[in-house]
């Protein structure tokens, strides 16, 4: 009898947890590839374009974001002194903030959290997610100010970037269809390895996720000259005096006294 009731518990456990709706946390992996998987910065470098393709379910939404490292900064604070003049009021420090934060949603994401303030904090993207994982250390009054400001100063930068609607879909059967977001890498992007996260979204809910790495290396002339300055400083310093005398001595010759009779 007692054998007969253990094995009615387990069993109905069983089909309990079969039935369940898929949860958030029960992601599988997305179909994705990203092209290119290596960017060079050489000396003309001004930017470049990421592709991030993919296959998702024909009814569900999606979110490309890339995504830098995390990094402490220390920031200038500035204000008016006796409410006279602009100035240094001291520094900010700001902790747990990416180096790069470039998000991309199809029009459906948009639509959702149009309609739902808080559709962004429960899927953990967009800059409502990286103000609550920022770290700042100023007064908690200050606080949401201040991420407001180092938000703005990150998209000036173009370093920082949301771009909602912006992935375009093509149907691939009645189950499935096909992604591409054309993703813009800013010119200031810095070398390292960066993460091309993708999340696919159904009903304002994570049903898929993939996570892969993207390198940023420099070369050619900018290449030489981190090297220089970073393993061979003095030799640097050298050059960096010649290039300005040099340049000093071209400017003098075109403009300057050398080219006679002086400017005009």
């Amino acid at each position: 009898m007692i054998k007969n009731r253990i094995w009615m518990s387990v069993i109905l456990m069983t089909m309990y947890f079969m039935c369940l709706p898929k949860s958030a946390c029960s992601t599988v992996s997305v179909n994705v590839k990203h092209e290119p998987n290596l960017i060079a910065i050489g000396t003309f470098f001004n930017g470049t374009q990421l592709t991030v393709s993919g296959k998702i379910a024909a009814e569900n939404e999606v979110a490309v974001i890339l995504k830098g490292k995390q990094e402490e900064l220390t920031l200038k604070k500035k204000g008016k002194a006796l409410g006279l003049l602009w100035m240094n009021l001291g520094n900010v420090h700001v902790k747990n903030v990416p180096n790069l934060y470039i998000l991309y949603t199809s029009k459906g994401v948009m639509e959702l959290a149009s309609s739902d303030e808080k559709t962004w904090e429960q899927l953990g993207i967009g800059f409502e997610s990286l103000k609550n994982e920022m770290e700042i250390a100023a007064p908690q009054a200050e606080k949401n100010t201040l991420a407001e400001e180092f938000l703005k100063l990150k998209k000036n930068q173009g370093l920082y970037a949301s771009h909602q609607g912006e992935i375009s879909f093509e149907q691939k059967g009645d189950t499935e269809k096909l992604f591409n977001a054309a993703v813009w890498i800013p010119p200031r992007v810095s070398p390292g390895e960066y993460q091309v996260q993708v999340t696919e979204i159904h009903n304002g809910v994570i049903v898929g996720k993939s996570m892969d790495q993207l390198k940023v290396k420099i070369e050619g002339v900018p290449s030489m000259i981190s090297s220089l300055a970073f393993n061979h400083s003095l030799l640097y310093g050298f050059f960096a005096v010649l290039i300005a005398v040099v340049a000093g001595l071209v400017m003098d010759f075109f403009f300057g006294t050398g080219k006679g009779g002086g400017a005009h």
